[in-house]
């Protein structure tokens, strides 16, 4: 007789150490079958093999501790909680200006924002594979004093570790999807255990509260501080850089332009057919498109796509040093979309039109702009929600309706104008939770 995984909840403490060991007995027979393949396409392709030797704990030079008192290990997945740690490392530098930082990532693309963003008293890493032995070498290498967990990045073998060799742990902008959690549930005991290696777990908002207490999360230890994600310093956003932005474009005082960011695969050829009957529209004729694709690996297909249906384009790096010749521009590098937003006339942030979630339609609002998005919100709905209240923010379900949407506003001018200072209000209104979660470490250090 087999169990069905699906229907067989392990709740029980019993089943605890079954499940870990079944999990880290998966993981190393998962390496010791695909490595050998990996390591043939990594050298085959150059893909993924910067970071390999961090990856098993080999840190060479990111091993060298810093002549400071502690050390603060920062781990986001990839580029999104990435932005994050550097924004939670702006206010724990001004809080604690003695801690030395690690920021640990698992992607490329991560990395390199990493490196471009996090400032020079961060050391940038790769995270190491979620193995024993692997996990315990790399603690032992960088000596945390305190690991941050960014949302919900759980490893299991790397918290057990570190737990055991008395670094304190600490969950920030914790968030948990309904699919999420209904997954967890499934091994509810397992992710009690897991919880409890947090001194404290600061999450995004109520309803985020009552999915990790319902997995086993201490009361006491769990707080509501707000999304840390909604505090981007847009002060560096200063008139020089808009009009550096503008020079690039080569736009015209009043000339329109349209940026699709963070977008995914499914979603260009969508909005593209609304850029070209935007471009139908009266007074639409100069309109100027920027597409910024989520992930950078993916610009072969992007541009496969443009090819097909012989639309001319040009890279945002060939316009940066030469004169912009097309309408259509292509987001080949990372840390332009802030500055791409400032002077956009229309946003739609991708992963929304796809099942993809969402992304942060706040960085738009912070700059004073109102946005548009799909249906699939669902990693930030709480944003959502709160542009919709107050006329900030708009959701579409079709292609169509987004062409509608930025018409009908083109000829409303004014109600466009109000929709952007109420979006910029309920920005503001939104920020302080990376402060706030900053002094949680600060209070979980200090015991």
């Amino acid at each position: 007789m087999f169990l069905n995984p699906l229907k067989f909840n392990f709740q029980t403490r019993s089943h605890i150490p079954l499940l870990y060991g079944l999990y880290q007995l998966l993981g190393w027979l998962t390496f010791v079958i695909v490595f050998p393949f990996f390591l043939i396409y990594s050298l085959c392709t150059g893909r993924y093999r910067k970071g390999l030797g961090q990856r098993f704990g080999f840190w060479g030079v990111a091993e060298q501790k810093q002549d400071h008192a502690m050390t603060i290990w920062l781990h986001g997945a990839s580029v999104g909680e990435v932005l994050l740690a550097r924004i939670l490392i702006k206010e724990l530098t001004e809080i604690l200006p003695n801690a030395d930082f690690v920021l640990s990532t698992m992607t490329e693309q991560g990395m390199e924002v990493a490196r471009k963003q996090a400032g020079e008293k961060v050391r940038c890493i790769y995270a190491p594979l979620d193995l024993v032995g692997i996990v315990g070498r790399s603690i032992q290498k960088i000596r945390p004093s305190l690991y941050i967990c960014l949302e919900t990045e759980l490893w299991p073998a790397f918290l057990f570790k570190a737990k055991r060799s008395g670094v304190k742990l600490v969950l920030l902008n914790g968030r948990l999807s309904d699919r999420s959690f209904q997954r967890y549930q499934l091994v509810k005991g397992f992710m009690t255990r897991i919880l409890s290696c947090f001194s404290m777990i600061s999450v995004v908002q109520l309803s985020d509260a009552k999915r990790y207490m319902s997995l086993g999360a201490e009361p006491e230890k769990v707080r509501v501080l707000g999304n840390a994600k909604y505090d981007q310093d847009m002060g560096s956003l200063v008139l020089e850089s808009q009009e550096q932005y503008r020079a690039w474009l080569n736009l015209h005082p009043g000339q329109p332009l349209f940026v699709a960011g963070s977008t995914h695969t499914g979603e260009e050829e969508m909005l593209l057919t609304v850029f070209q009957d935007l471009k139908k529209a009266t007074g639409m004729q100069d309109l100027i498109w920027v597409l910024a694709p989520r992930h950078l690996q993916r610009l072969g297909e992007v541009e496969g796509m443009l090819k097909k249906k012989q639309v001319p384009y040009e890279r945002l790096s060939d316009v940066k040093v030469s004169e912009r010749r097309t309408d259509t521009i292509l987001v080949d590098s990372m840390g332009d979309l802030a500055g791409l937003y400032s002077v956009a006339s229309y946003i739609f942030c991708g992963g929304s039109l796809v099942e993809r979630g969402g992304h942060n339609i706040m960085e738009a609002a912070i700059l004073g702009k109102p946005v548009f998005y799909g249906p699939s919100m669902k990693d930030f709905s709480d944003a959502a929600e709160l542009l919709e209240s107050v006329g900030g923010g708009f959701p579409v379900s079709r292609p169509e309706d987004l062409t509608e949407s930025i018409l009908y506003f083109m000829d409303h001018p004014e109600e466009y104008n109000n929709s952007a200072s109420r979006a910029r209000e309920i920005a503001a209104t939104q920020q302080g939770a990376a402060r706030k979660q900053a002094l949680l470490v600060k209070e979980v250090l200090s015991h």
